[in-house]
């Protein structure tokens, strides 16, 4: 209730306050947004205890690009788990059809399984996620299938007439796309993973996510809630009800009349406007992992603490609703067929996939064609052309976060591959292992080494590129009504100890989906979550957000070394290395050895293990003799930064 002078006061305070927090705070709206053709930069968000660097990660270009590894060569590129096409024997195969018993690409599935008794064969897809074709697609991400088997979509049968019709309504875009040299199919998997693919931030939403940054910025909601874990609730009630003052105070500068209808009304009755700008805070959080690196928790704290049902009984508030995604924005305005059209892959791929300036202008035109063409056939009363354009660029924003993610650690899985061999090995490349060897807590030879690498980097590419349906099942985890939580001190500092069933189904499924591919398994299988290693959904995720900042810095000193060994004022430094190709040996041999040892108070050979001894390398970089290496290189640091 602001009906009298000194609330009206503070609501001045709280403007005027959020003036001065404009005028010196640092613009990075759109962040996730303007991630386009280039290479993407990686800034890390840190988990609670350890530092984490933030570096650029390098997108890595699917097969369909030239561009490959330095110096690598491509037969030896291909490595022992992976299949070529066998009917362009080009392509790694993704799929194998369990009637012909051959390995296909999409493309050449799609083309060899069109018509006749084909189109009824069923296929067995071969962890399509870890493909470089479907990195940085939506249609790279895996389902949550409970077979191994799955049915593929039926190749539509289409006449010579019927697809002139079809080029002429798109606006030709099939010639354009041949030129530009893009690879077209449909996935099987489209439409159940745009469920998870989060909406765009419209103008209107931006403003209202700075009222929010602000009121999260000046909150301490977790330093008074936070510190026992008894008789909390009137502390809860009277913190809800400052930050629920707060948010109105300072939207006051974004709509000042319609503040002041809100002013007058109960808190109650403004529900429905704190559960819009609190998702509007989470559904940014996860299209931008690197902001609110200081303020999320407390948000998905004190909505934590809302759904309760001691909270809710008192204050007879919702302030939770879900997450906008793609597919819940379709399907609100009955346009779930906009996801049949071949047009919206057309505009949503990723123009840094091409190598000329000419084959990007070409794939832009394409991609303008084929936005006009979906705007031409699916516009109407309740899908407008900028509903079309949100759309797009929400598909785009994806694609470019999972190939900036899933780049890296495909680069390095193709570098243990160039380098090392797991049945032969030198003195140079011997990746053995054994118990107190440079901290290490694993006893592993050469080989079991080599596979327990190439394994864990199999798995954390595989989760980068099913992020989203994480970041879901971590939301969903931890703000489950009526969920309740511990209090407790994992070594770590307090935090909240909850189950997270959600997390753990996914992880489940991925983790199968992974054993499957690569057989034998070493090491354990186990998935820490819920317990004081690993206390929550919320302290899970951002474990592994980490994954690009720790190997982008890896895959950016790897490929300079050699501009570093061209260079004649730094190619002193090289040459005392050996030359570039046994400093880049040094360099990965360290790493897969010691970033893989189980170093750590939650290491070993677990899951989780496996990240915490990556964040213990990268914590003790500075004393390897290769470390002014990574400084010649562009090296600031694992942690990024943490303004917003």
């Amino acid at each position: 209730n602001f009906n009298n002078l000194n609330n009206f006061t503070f609501i001045t305070f709280c403007c005027c306050l959020f003036v001065v927090m404009e005028s010196q705070r640092v613009d990075v709206d759109g962040a996730m947004e303007t991630v386009v053709s280039t290479t993407t930069t990686t800034t890390a968000t840190s988990s609670s205890s350890s530092s984490i660097p933030a570096s650029s990660a390098v997108v890595l270009s699917p097969v369909t690009s030239k561009t490959s590894v330095d110096n690598v060569d491509d037969d030896h590129m291909k490595g022992v788990d992976e299949e070529l096409c066998m009917e362009c024997e080009d392509q790694i195969a993704e799929v194998k059809c369990i009637d012909c018993e051959e390995v296909f690409c999409r493309p050449c599935r799609d083309q060899q399984h069109r018509r006749g008794n084909r189109r009824n064969h069923k296929f067995e897809r071969l962890l399509g996620a870890l493909i470089p074709e479907g990195m940085g697609t939506v249609m790279g991400i895996v389902s949550n299938e409970k077979t191994d088997v799955v049915l593929d979509e039926k190749p539509a049968t289409v006449s010579k007439a019927e697809e002139e019709e079809e080029t002429e309504a798109s606006g030709k875009v099939g010639v354009s796309e041949r030129k530009a040299g893009v690879k077209l199919h449909r996935s099987d998997m489209y439409r159940e993973n745009v469920k998870f693919v989060p909406l765009r931030l419209k103008h209107e939403e931006r403003d209202w996510l700075k009222v929010l940054q602000g009121v999260l910025r000046v909150s301490e909601y977790t330093d008074k809630v936070d510190v026992r874990s008894w008789s909390k609730t009137q502390t809860i009630l009277q913190e809800l009800e400052e930050i629920q003052e707060m948010l109105l105070g300072l939207n006051g500068c974004v709509n000042f009349k319609k503040t002041v209808k809100m002013v007058k009304k109960p808190l109650e009755e403004n529900a429905s406007f704190y559960r819009k700008i609190f998702e509007i805070g989470r559904r940014y959080k996860i299209m931008n992992p690197d902001k609110m690196r200081t303020t999320y928790g407390k948000l998905l704290h004190m909505l934590q603490d809302s759904q309760s049902f001691a909270i809710k009984n008192e204050t007879k508030l919702n302030l939770v609703s879900p997450i906008k995604t793609v597919y819940s924005f379709l399907e609100s305005n009955n346009a779930l067929h906009l996801l049949e059209d071949d047009n919206l892959i057309t505009a949503t791929h990723d123009t840094s996939l091409t190598e000329s300036k000419e084959e990007s202008n070409d794939l832009v035109e394409t991609r303008q064609r084929a936005i006009d063409a979906l705007k031409k056939k699916h516009v109407n009363d309740s899908l407008s052309g900028e509903d079309i354009d949100l759309i797009v660029n929400s598909i785009t924003d994806s694609n470019n976060y999972q190939a900036s993610c899933g780049g890296v650690v495909l680069k390095m899985i193709k570098y243990l591959q160039l380098y090392f061999n797991p049945d032969s090995y030198s003195d140079t490349t011997d990746l053995h292992i054994k118990y107190g060897m440079n901290r290490s807590k694993l006893n592993h030879s050469h080989k079991q080494q080599y596979t327990f690498v190439l394994q864990t980097l199999t798995l954390w590419a595989e989760i980068t590129q099913q992020m989203f349906r994480l970041w879901s099942a971590s939301d969903d985890d931890m703000l489950r009504e009526g969920a309740r939580y511990t209090l407790c001190n994992t070594g770590q500092g307090l935090n909240r100890m909850c189950s997270c069933p959600s997390v753990g189904g996914a992880m489940r499924s991925i983790l199968s989906s992974v054993q499957r591919k690569c057989g034998s398994w070493v090491g354990l299988a186990v998935v820490h979550l819920g317990d004081r290693d690993v206390p929550n959904a919320l302290f899970f995720i951002d474990k592994y957000t980490q994954i690009p900042r720790i190997l982008g810095p890896m895959v950016n000193a790897v490929e300079r070394i050699d501009e570093l060994a061209i260079n004649p004022n730094t190619r002193i430094i090289i040459d005392k290395y050996g030359g570039a190709e046994s400093l880049k040996v040094e360099i990965l041999r360290h790493f897969f050895r010691f970033a893989f040892n189980g170093d750590g108070d939650d290491g070993g050979s677990c899951i989780d293990g496996r990240l915490t001894s990556c964040w213990n390398w990268c914590s003790r970089l500075e004393k390897t003799p290769f470390y002014p290496v990574f400084m010649l290189a562009g090296f600031q640091g694992f942690d990024g930064s943490f303004k917003n």
